[in-house]
This record gives structure tokens, C-alpha cells and sequence, in this order.
């Protein structure tokens, strides 16, 4: 599994995971890493370096906070901060472009709201 996860441009996490699946270290400049699985505070699919080196991309900062153990965690390990995190509508709105010189990390909680949207979109036509 290393060189799959180093030659990887995508990595997708859908796990209920408690601890980091691979190395973050083995994770390239520039490729994306998405973490939907694990969404409790005690429990997490990426580790703290691969956090703390990456862009790191949450739904909502205050639910990262409360609910997402991948941030959580790295946080108190002293490898993230608050700050560093950057919530998706900052990339919808082009205020924040995917990083070309560390990793990309998106970290969900998997906020029922959104699939609301997605589903009331997809069923009038406006998403394919």
C-alpha cells in the first residue's frame, strides 16, 4: 500500500477507521485527500503530520471542531491549528485555490444538509 498512496494524485477515506490508515508522510505536494469516513472526536483515518503539512479543507470550522476526531486529534497534538483550517466555501468562492506545494486534505463530518442540497438539485435538473 505505500507506493499506492505515494503515486496517488486522489486518496478517498471512507472508513470508520480509529486509527491513521497509511503514512501521511507518503502523501505528495499536491494531491488531494479526501477523509469522509471516521466523524468522531476519538477516532481518525489521516495522521497528524499529514495534517499539519496539508491545506486543510472542513465543511464548517465549529462542526471540524466538535465532531471531527482527524482535526481534532491533530490539534491537540500540536501539528494543526484553528487557523489553518479553511472552510469549503472559501474554495467555492475562489478565495482559497488547491495547494500545488503540500497535500490537500478535505475532512467531512458528513453534514446532512449538504446532501439535501445535492438531492433537491439533482431532482430539478441543476446537477447531472
Amino acid at each position: 500500500m505505500p507506493s499506492a498512496v505515494a503515486d496517488s494524485d486522489v486518496i478517498l477515506c471512507c472508513t470508520s477507521a480509529a486509527e491513521p490508515l497509511f503514512d501521511g508522510s507518503l502523501v505528495r505536494d499536491g494531491a488531494c485527500v479526501v477523509a469522509i469516513g471516521s466523524h468522531e472526536p476519538d477516532r481518525r483515518e489521516l495522521d497528524s503530520a499529514l495534517m499539519g503539512r496539508s491545506r486543510v479543507v472542513v465543511e464548517d470550522v465549529a462542526t471540524a471542531l466538535r465532531e471531527a476526531g482527524d482535526v481534532m486529534m491533530a490539534i491537540k497534538e500540536g501539528a494543526l491549528s484553528t487557523s489553518d483550517l479553511v472552510a469549503i466555501r472559501q474554495v467555492v468562492r475562489g478565495d482559497v485555490q488547491r495547494a500545488a506545494d503540500r497535500p490537500n486534505v478535505f475532512k467531512t463530518v458528513g453534514m446532512s444538509w449538504q446532501d439535501l442540497v445535492i438531492a433537491k438539485a439533482a431532482a430539478e435538473g441543476q446537477y447531472p
